[in-house]
């Protein structure tokens, strides 16, 4: 039944992203708590999507190969899910899984296909929305209110116009109701779901074996960042300020490692990545001498 369920999920996205322009493709490795299922492009723009049907289910690991290939790949990442903490998703509402945007079908489908962007965010239980510094205080200074007057019509302190104005806080709901009866809707900052965040990754790189030690190395030789992933086909990524590469660590089974390639291949492509195999030491020497060779 969940099988069936997540299939739809699936396939409304990649219909939907489809006719957004998006050029798309389904990522099926590894066949079970994978960490990205979609990975899309559209106008130089990356998106990478986890489905579930409950996103309290996702879990850290796959939460944090979602972080580090969005920072390898200069990609959004969102979780859809229908429900998280057990309750249904409000379609008009953008939740937070450790940094991770968690939206619904139906928010994704009004975002991608009528550009319709969300305002309210959800954040350790409460509803929130953000201001347009800028905006917010043109329309003040339009309107011909001083910090005070207007603090006094909203209902809240001098202080928090200051912090509006500066982008110091966001506004709960119903504090934006007010807010929307005096100033309208321009002073508000949408979610934008396909801008690439910046997330902090505080885990740093650790080599584990021999190759992931020359990995390491030769990365550090020529300024380079390694992530590593647990949870899709690609293994390792090299970043560097023009180009990328995506390694992949060979498996004996002939049959696995086939899939595996062909599912690393589509991320490769759709990320403009150089995709690499080791099967052994003598393969990490290669990247390295391609790593030299290459403007990075």
């Amino acid at each position: 039944m969940q099988r069936k369920v997540l299939e739809e999920i699936l396939d409304n996205i990649l219909r939907n992203l489809k006719k957004a322009g998006f050029v798309v493709e389904n990522i099926n490795y590894p066949e079970n708590k994978r960490s990205i299922d979609i990975i899309g492009l559209y106008n130089n723009s990356h998106i990478m999507i986890k489905v579930t049907i409950d996103a309290t289910h996702v879990s850290d690991i796959e939460v944090s190969d979602l972080k580090k290939a969005s920072q390898a790949y200069n990609a959004s990442s969102i979780v859809v899910s229908r429900k998280y903490r057990k309750k249904e998703i409000d379609p008009e509402v953008v939740y937070r899984r450790k940094g991770i945007n968690v939206v619904n079908e139906e928010l994704l489908e009004k975002y991608i296909i009528k550009n319709e962007k969300p305002l309210i965010y959800e954040a350790q239980g409460n509803f929130l929305v953000r201001i347009n510094p800028q905006k917010f205080r043109e329309k003040r200074l339009e309107l011909g209110l001083s910090l005070g007057e207007l603090a006094d019509k909203i209902g809240v302190t001098r202080k928090a116009i200051y912090n509006y104005e500066h982008g110091k806080i966001s506004v709960t709901v119903n504090t934006a109701v007010k807010i929307a009866e005096i100033m309208g809707m321009d002073v508000f900052e949408p979610v934008d779901l396909f801008k690439p965040e910046k997330i902090e990754i505080k885990e740093e790189f650790s080599p584990r074996n021999k190759i992931e030690e020359l990995l390491y190395r030769a990365c550090n030789l020529k300024g380079l960042k390694l992530y590593k992933l647990l949870r899709t086909p690609i293994d390792y990524v090299l970043k560097g300020a023009r180009n990328t590469v995506s390694v992949i660590n060979y498996r004996k089974d002939p049959e696995k490692i086939r899939v595996k390639i062909e599912e690393a291949t589509r991320i490769a492509r759709i990320t403009g990545s150089k995709e690499m195999i080791i099967r052994g030491l003598d393969d990490v020497k290669e990247i390295k001498k391609y790593l030299e060779e290459t403007l990075f």
